[in-house]
């Protein structure tokens, strides 16, 4: 199983000096990963939320991460990209691809996030069809020399793709899937995912996961599952410190997924109602008790640890993991590096 550290590009303020700070703690991060074995650093993308994440260029930072590693593969987890040109992050990606060389994976979805579309004066409610053009233009522009497309929302008239990608045909994109849907279409698709545990139980992760299976060998795609679970991980010297340094974060992200689902029911722009108000009440029973006992979040000493990680990839059969390690933006930075590094010390190599 591969393990990946998700970088939420976390900051500790609002201000430009806080932002500058909040880089200095991420590529610190970075090196504790590089180090330490860490298999993927995973890069985030967010917009127009200063007092969350700095980390409205993702893939600007991945070239810079590129830079300063040289063995970590690098991927980006998500980028949402009916929110951008879609030739331009293919562009994006094929210049990854050679900075990093051939370190690249790229991760798209088109994200719960309402605002992102709002900011961008996008309509929501075309996020899907959106998502499915954009999916296509990135297939067919990185894999030939010189692209025509022509859909509802884009069209590109006899372009080149420069530079041509390092990998043939391309780097490896993997979709962030949540609705039952959505499961199916990538199975179709045949496309690696992620999924999570954030609006779903382990049990009904496998029943989506049967039928991601299911839609692939119906597609005539005969590869093993390649699926990497999203899931919050707290690595700690003591139970004590376990179960109550990460309670505030890893809280606080549970209660802003039940919000941004409010949000994006009452919008009336979402795609599958009835499934997000399911899970917007499922979400709101959630207390720490829950959260932590559950597979909801993954805290403990390094053999508590190793041990839920082996309970709940063996009951999903995943390849990976990409790992919270500060779910909520709460833990002090002593704590995450150290969660960090206990966790490529000790808990990581049971897995090798």
């Amino acid at each position: 199983m591969d393990f990946g550290y998700s970088m939420e590009s976390h900051t500790r303020g609002v201000t430009a000096e806080d932002h500058h700070d909040a880089y200095r703690e991420f590529f610190k991060q970075v090196q504790i990963c590089e180090d330490g074995g860490m298999d993927y650093l995973w890069v985030s993308e967010h917009h127009f939320n200063g007092a969350r994440s700095f980390g409205s260029a993702s893939m600007v930072v991945s070239g810079a991460i590129a830079a300063r590693t040289e063995r970590i593969k690098i991927g980006s987890a998500v980028i949402v990209v009916p929110c951008h040109d879609p030739l331009h992050v293919a562009e994006e990606v094929s210049n990854m691809d050679h900075l990093s060389n051939g370190r690249f994976e790229l991760g798209i979805g088109r994200s719960g996030g309402v605002s992102h579309y709002q900011g961008f004066n996008l309509d929501y409610a075309e996020s899907q069809p959106r998502f499915a053009e954009c999916l296509e233009i990135l297939k067919l522009s990185l894999s030939q020399e010189r692209f025509s497309y022509k859909g509802d929302y884009y069209e590109y008239n006899d372009v080149p793709m420069v530079p041509r990608p390092l990998t043939i045909p391309y780097p490896k994109m993997r979709w962030a899937v949540n609705s039952s849907a959505t499961f199916e279409m990538a199975g179709t698709l045949g496309m690696p995912i992620f999924c999570g545990v954030l609006q779903l139980g382990i049990s009904e992760l496998s029943d989506l996961l049967a039928s991601y299976d299911e839609a692939k060998a119906k597609a005539g795609f005969n590869e093993p599952r390649d699926a990497a679970l999203r899931i919050p991980i707290y690595v700690s010297d003591t139970m004590d410190d376990a179960l109550t340094a990460p309670m505030e974060g890893f809280s606080r992200r549970y209660s802003s997924a039940s919000e941004i689902l409010q949000r994006m029911v009452a919008s009336g722009r979402a795609n599958y109602i009835g499934e997000r108000e399911q899970r917007i009440d499922s979400l709101g029973n959630l207390d720490w008790e829950a959260i932590h006992t559950s597979e909801k979040a993954i805290v403990g000493t390094p053999d508590v640890v190793i041990d839920k990680i082996k309970e709940i990839g063996d009951a999903l059969q995943l390849t990976g993991m990409v790992l919270e390690f500060n779910a909520g933006e709460r833990l002090p930075e002593d704590k995450l590096n150290r969660s960090l590094e206990l966790f490529c010390e000790k808990v990581a190599p049971a897995f090798s």
